[in-house]
């Protein structure tokens, strides 16, 4: 058997991933979720359970609008469909805290969320986007297997350390069309799956009247039979279960020992490795 080449393709075999991260559970959320849930697509929602229920004001581009926190009660209706992730219990910047401070920020919220969505949470966005090696360490071991950054790359690559996993771009970055246009350049020869992954905070669209804005890029993005429209924790999931490939020495043989389902391109051709199943390429 000869060198081959073996890339990544999401699931279905397809080359394309967009997925949304969004901080604070405000109340606009409602509104965003509206219209992720038009356009079939998901989000990822970072959270501070303990702010839930409180009013205040935010001023923006010399703007000032509401940055009122949605009700504990209301949470588990309001984001059915889409994931719930840890953002600190109040927003503290663990990158300041004490290590004792930031691993109960952390755990609390954690515990908050599962109790409200009885499943386990396993995502985060860091409060302000700041962390250390320290605090990378202390989520290593914690249960959680992703934490968002919000530095943008304006690439489209997955991840090498999901606990420190930099967006795309935000919503708001002048780039945003140019970038939605590149993501979806023809190749002439695949390289591996393109990933676009936008950030923000719901009440932004408020404070720069991009409501608008953001639909559009939306209607842009939607009903793309190359694209999978995936939460957060689903990419990582898939790229983790399918770096558990298990290869025989030639490469002929290929056992999937995970309970989903890996596509990948090989040379050129799409193959499916089953869950629980051995799969013998040539």
């Amino acid at each position: 058997m000869g060198l081959r080449r073996d890339l990544l393709l999401f699931p279905g075999g397809k080359k394309h991933a967009l997925t949304f991260s969004y901080d604070d559970a405000v109340t606009q959320d409602v509104r965003f979720i509206e219209l992720l849930n038009r356009y079939e697509m998901k989000g990822t929602f970072n959270i501070n359970t303990g702010l839930l229920g409180k009013e205040s004001l935010h001023v923006q581009n010399g703007r000032t609008v509401t940055h009122n926190k949605l009700r504990p009660e209301e949470i588990p209706g309001i984001y059915k469909g889409h994931e719930l992730a840890v953002h600190g219990l109040t927003h503290l910047d663990l990158a300041l805290a004490g290590a004792a401070t930031a691993a109960y920020e952390v755990s609390a919220d954690r515990k908050s969320i599962e109790d409200m969505v009885k499943a386990p949470v396993r995502g985060m966005a860091y409060p302000f986007g700041t962390y250390t090696k320290e605090l990378v360490e202390m989520l290593r071991y914690s249960g959680i297997e992703y934490a968002r950054t919000t530095r943008s790359t304006h690439g489209f690559e997955l991840p090498q350390e999901f606990l420190t996993w930099h967006p795309t771009c935000h919503h708001a970055d002048e780039q945003l069309f140019e970038l939605a246009d590149r993501f979806f350049e023809p190749e002439m020869k695949y390289y591996g799956p393109r990933l676009f992954y936008v950030w923000g905070h719901s009440y932004e669209f408020d404070a720069r009247d991009d409501w608008g804005r953001m639909e559009r890029f939306l209607e842009k993005m939607a009903g793309r039979d190359t694209v999978w429209y995936a939460a957060n924790i689903e990419i990582c999931d898939y790229v983790r279960a399918a770096k558990q490939l298990k290869y025989s020495a030639a490469g002929q043989y290929v056992y999937n020992p995970g309970v989903q389902d890996i596509w990948m391109c090989l040379d050129g051709e799409t193959v499916v490795f089953p869950s629980g199943k051995t799969t013998v390429i040539g």
